[in-house]
């Protein structure tokens, strides 16, 4: 029942439905053109499902070793874990992470009513918006950095700069996995679970309630890079520095706003292209 409501709420604020809704501040660009239709889940999916396969390919490819060096992806852990608790093996526990997406997407998709339709040439346009997304996230870093502050985003391990391919290729496939992932638990299902309860349960005006969800997504994006739940234990991941935090809650804010206006695939795709030029860089 609370998916069925879910589903049918975030469908009223995708696609031609947006102007119905009377959100505040959103934008209601024009429809089937490729702002509006790229925003939509089913090109979210189309977009966003060869990385889910890379991501899980990666994870066998890749040596269990290197994996468990890389930086740590909690929200997949979190939904492995959650698979391992309603009685799935370990062994398919790993899949159970990428199906949540598809099916999440698919659902919305199918409530939304939008057209199946799709051109291709909008997906590759998607992954050159989310590389461009990625500039003022660098340029935030970069002011930081000048002003003595870290600015570490995606977790690294104490070992710092890869030194070999195999560590490169895992803190890859890392990136790709905490684009997909963490975008889904802190903007496609928290922050929608927040407008959620908040508009229509609490009846708080709409633009109270995105202001709300924007910082408490990001707050706790940011939190769960250093704490996390281990076998059922709260565990500290690193260690806590105010510049870190920092811009990692402003780039919380920052998806977050991506998300409202562009949907879940382009913040997902500016998440992963960040965390890859990132570590390609370092």
């Amino acid at each position: 029942m609370l998916w069925s409501w879910y589903f049918m709420r975030m469908a009223k604020t995708s696609g031609k439905n947006k102007a119905e809704t009377g959100l505040e501040g959103q934008f209601n660009f024009v429809e089937g053109s490729y702002l509006e239709s790229t925003s939509r889940p089913w090109y979210a999916l189309l977009f966003l499902l060869p990385l889910v396969g890379l991501y899980e390919a990666g994870t066998q490819l890749v040596s269990a070793e290197q994996i468990a060096e890389a930086p740590r992806i909690m929200a997949f852990t979190w939904l492995m874990g959650l698979a391992e608790w309603i009685g799935m093996d370990r062994s398919m526990a790993w899949a159970f992470p990428g199906l949540v997406v598809v099916i999440i997407l698919l659902c919305w998709h199918l409530s939304s009513q939008n057209p199946w339709r799709v051109r291709p040439g909008w997906i590759v346009w998607m992954g050159v918006e989310s590389l461009v997304l990625t500039a003022p996230l660098f340029v935030l870093g970069t002011v930081m950095h000048s002003a003595g502050s870290c600015v570490v985003f995606a977790v690294v391990n104490d070992g710092g700069v890869a030194t070999g391919m195999q560590e490169y290729m895992a803190k890859i496939v890392t990136s790709i996995g905490a684009g997909i992932y963490e975008e889904l638990v802190f903007r496609l299902i928290l922050f929608g679970l927040i407008i959620m309860v908040l508009e229509d349960a609490m009846k708080v005006r709409s633009l109270i309630t995105v202001a709300i969800a924007v910082l408490v997504s990001a707050v706790l994006f940011a939190v769960h890079h250093y704490v996390g739940l281990q076998g059922g234990e709260i565990v500290r991941l690193e260690e806590v520095k105010i510049g870190s935090f920092v811009f990692r809650m402003v780039a919380g804010i920052y998806f977050a706003v991506i998300f409202r206006y562009r949907g879940y695939g382009i913040t997902a795709g500016a998440h992963i292209a960040y965390d890859i030029i990132y570590f390609t860089v370092s």
